[in-house]
């Protein structure tokens, strides 16, 4: 049996706190489905209104995957010592989005950390967006 020195209750997140929350990271989860199933990739990312930027290679399984279906988009911050945290998802039509339609700021578009060629933005419009909050009590 397993003690912990926290117990946690679990809080649901209104629409505008997952959007602040989804406003303030940079690297997130973006869930596919490829010829092979179900996929979990960790990316960089940017929200521009209530998008979700993702920025990788054209040739890439993201953007082959990715493009024109629905996806599941996922960020969190978890603490293992209090067993606390939040999470994010983010549900929609991926899309690919057009250089014209993107901030000229460099600051609202994503940064990738992996090195290559990255310069197909993919846009993830929200129709669904939960989240929920592990408090210790």
């Amino acid at each position: 049996m397993s003690e912990s020195w926290f117990k946690s209750r679990v809080r649901d997140l209104d629409r505008d706190e997952c959007l602040a929350l989804l406003r303030a990271g940079d690297v997130g989860r973006i869930a596919f489905v490829d010829d092979s199933g179900p996929d979990i990739l960790p990316v960089n990312y940017a929200v521009q209104g209530e998008d979700v930027l993702v920025t990788t290679s054209s040739y890439g399984v993201i953007a082959r995957a990715a493009t024109g279906a629905r996806v599941a988009f996922e960020v969190d911050e978890l603490d293992a010592f209090t067993r606390s945290g939040w999470s994010v998802v983010v549900r929609g039509p991926a899309e690919r989005a057009a250089q014209f339609e993107l901030s000229a700021d460099l600051d609202e578009r994503p940064s990738p950390w992996a090195d290559g060629v990255r310069t197909y933005t993919i846009r993830i419009r929200p129709e669904v967006v939960t989240g929920r909050r592990l408090i210790p009590a």
